[in-house]
Formats: structure tokens, sequence, C-alpha cells
């Protein structure tokens, strides 16, 4: 009898796992193909991190990427709806910040940044979670046509 017992909880938990990250990865990335509009896709930095610990730095995702000079980018931010955390995304030059998805002055979130490159060479993305929340999100490149 408690082996039946131990076997349904087993699997209730199993399956709502499971939904608790049901956007999270290509689902994600479909829901977010919505908001490129007219511009070009070009790569897709999927995220998901874990709260941060008391005492311990912000959980922190960072990609590289090689911008062209000439060209107009677009850097999405798409978060999945089942985690706390809201994504914020930084494009770093040359450990120089050249844009965010965050206004901290004004605690708004923005839905992308759009950044006309100037210099090429290898940028620096990196994806986190304000607060430092749980999160699962999806940081996605494009080129304005």
């Amino acid at each position: 009898m408690k082996k039946t017992i131990f076997l349904c909880l087993f699997i209730i938990l199993s399956i709502a796992s499971k939904n608790l990250n049901a956007q999270c990865g290509e689902a994600l990335l479909d829901i977010c193909h919505g908001k490129l509009g007219d511009t070009r896709f070009l790569k897709s930095f999927p995220v998901q991190l874990e709260a941060q610990k008391a005492g311990s730095s912000l959980p922190v995702s960072r990609f590289n990427m090689v911008f062209n000079s000439g060209t107009t980018y677009k850097i999405f931010a798409c978060n999945a709806n089942e985690l706390p955390g809201k994504v914020i995304i930084s494009l770093y030059h040359q450990d120089r910040l050249m844009g965010t998805t965050y206004l901290v002055d004004q605690k708004r979130h923005l839905p992308h940044i759009q950044f006309n490159c100037n210099m090429s060479g290898v940028y620096h993305i990196d994806l986190y979670f304000e607060d430092g929340n749980q999160g699962c999100a999806m940081g996605i490149v494009s080129s304005v046509k």
C-alpha cells in the first residue's frame, strides 16, 4: 500500500515539474519568434538560472557573438511566465556597456536593445534576472533589414 502511494506521488510530482518548465526551451523560442517583426533571426541564447543565494554573487549567463560594423542589431528579451524572474540583457564590448533592457532609474524593462554597430568585434551578451530571482528566458539576436 505504501509503495502504491509513493509511486502515485512520484508520478504526480514528475508531471507537475514538467509542466512548470513547459515554456522553457523550444516552446519559448517559438513564442519569442513572434517578437522579431521584420528583423532577421540570427541566434538565440536560452538561459535558466536558480535564485541568487544569500551572500553569493548574482547568477549570470554570458554569451559571445561577433557583430559586424555597419549592421543594426536588435536583441530581444523573452521571459517564460512560469518562473518569477524578469530577464535583463546587457550588451558589452571591451568591458563597456553598450545597451541594456533595464532602465534602473525608471525601474522599467524594455522589450529589446537596438544597437547600431560601429566597430566589428566580439560582443558579450549577459542575461540575468532582476533581484536575483529564479527564471527562464531567452535572448534573441536579430539584424534589422
